[in-house]
């Protein structure tokens, strides 16, 4: 991925991490939180993540979690252990734009696209 695409990227998903860290996350950022988690996913499934994947799928279900009682309550707020779980991940997500083949980051953001379509 080039530099200032995958810098871009990784800006966006640390305000988002940044703006729930201090208790002021809103649907956006958990939007961009939860899609950060997705894409760590998959590109750790196929092969090109260094965290273990049954980890990040729990981390994708706290966060599933967060996200449907947000949208539920209007609090968007997660609790310090999900705060501290979603920073190893987009760190994870931060190495991944910069390190993996573009055509995987383009596959998995396909994949993400598809989900997201579904979900509607």
């Amino acid at each position: 991925m080039p530099q200032q695409d995958a810098d871009g990227l990784c800006l966006q998903t640390r305000l988002a991490l940044e703006a729930a860290r201090s208790r002021r996350a809103a649907s956006r950022e958990m939007t961009v939180l939860a899609q950060a988690v997705l894409l760590t996913s998959f590109l750790t499934e196929s092969g090109h993540g260094l965290l273990p994947l049954s980890w990040i799928r729990q981390v994708e279900e706290a966060v599933a979690c967060g996200t449907g009682r947000g949208k539920k309550t209007g609090e968007w707020n997660v609790d310090e252990t999900i705060i501290k779980s979603l920073t190893v991940i987009v760190n994870e997500h931060d190495r991944q734009l910069r390190e993996v083949r573009f055509s995987e980051v383009v596959a998995a953001t396909e994949r993400l696209d598809k989900m997201i379509v579904a979900a509607r």
